[in-house]
């Protein structure tokens, strides 16, 4: 199961109108990933977190993943899914999150400002949390609190497509990552693409070879992009599915039987569930050592 949460979906707002070319060069991306290995792909909309949402609950999400990608999830067997990315600047200017979370499988915050790092690490209920890696982080990253976004169950994102672009661009990646990296000490870290076009699509030998270097061991990078990267799936089902997060009642529909079955093996979805939430290993150990008395 190899996993990609970050491709870009050509539109910056709700205002922006989508064109035939867009989508078609976004089904090639699409048609390359699937190439390279990867099974399930998030398709990436970011919004600025104090745009006015529309008020009607079937026009929060603009991607339509069925009817636009239906014949190519047919045809390749992929699995795509919807994300949303909230640019967060001014916590107060802000919207709701409880509408927005109910129309995307993922929810994601990209902090620009001091202010809504604290808000996207302490309060939103959120499954990524991920930066603008082609420009300066929007703060020094603290390992208090970004461990803290950790423990609560976020997942952080590092976009290895600012790395294949202008030198400017790269140069920034190779100090963000190494922040990110440094302040989560290795722990709930996932690697999405933001391949805007399939020559910035890389498989999972050249993501690793790339990132190892920037200090994340190699059998970690694996994990970010396969067993970490599905638990964000899981969870973002899990939040607009289930109770806490534990139980799910009824079947729902194939999309939501798609994810818990791909990642805890369940088979019957026609009854009640009740799935155990995962921690990572990292997770797992640190919680051992804090019972040892």
């Amino acid at each position: 199961m190899l996993v990609d949460l970050n491709v870009p979906w050509p539109q910056n707002s709700y205002a922006d109108k989508v064109t035939p070319q867009a989508i078609n060069n976004l089904t090639k991306t699409l048609t390359t990933l699937h190439t390279l290995g990867y099974t399930h792909i998030a398709i990436n909309f970011t919004v600025n977190h104090s745009e006015k949402f529309p008020n009607d609950a079937k026009m929060l999400n603009p991607i339509d993943i069925k009817t636009r990608f239906g014949e190519l999830m047919a045809q390749t067997g992929l699995k795509l899914y919807s994300r949303i990315t909230l640019i967060i600047d001014d916590p107060s200017k802000g919207q709701s999150l409880s509408k927005i979370s109910q129309a995307f499988d993922i929810v994601a915050a990209l902090p620009i400002s001091e202010k809504g790092l604290t808000l996207s690490t302490t309060n939103l209920d959120i499954d990524l949390l991920t930066f603008q890696y082609g420009s300066r982080l929007p703060t020094f990253l603290k390992h208090k609190s970004i461990c803290s976004c950790v423990n609560r169950g976020v997942k952080l994102e590092i976009v290895y497509g600012y790395a294949l672009r202008d030198v400017q661009a790269r140069r920034q990646f190779v100090s963000n990552v190494r922040s990110v990296i440094r302040s989560s000490r290795f722990r709930g870290i996932v690697i999405g693409s933001g391949a805007m076009s399939p020559l910035e699509c890389r498989n999972i030998l050249g993501v690793t070879s790339l990132i190892k270097n920037l200090g994340l061991p190699s059998d970690k990078c694996s994990k970010a992009m396969g067993d970490l990267a599905s638990l964000v799936l899981l969870n973002g089902r899990l939040r607009n599915k289930s109770h806490k997060q534990t139980i799910v009642a009824g079947g729902g529909d194939e999309d939501d039987n798609d994810v818990v079955n791909d990642v805890q093996g369940i088979d019957d979805t026609r009854t009640i569930k009740v799935v155990k939430r995962t921690m990572d290993p990292e997770q797992l150990g640190h919680a051992a050592k804090r019972r040892k008395p």
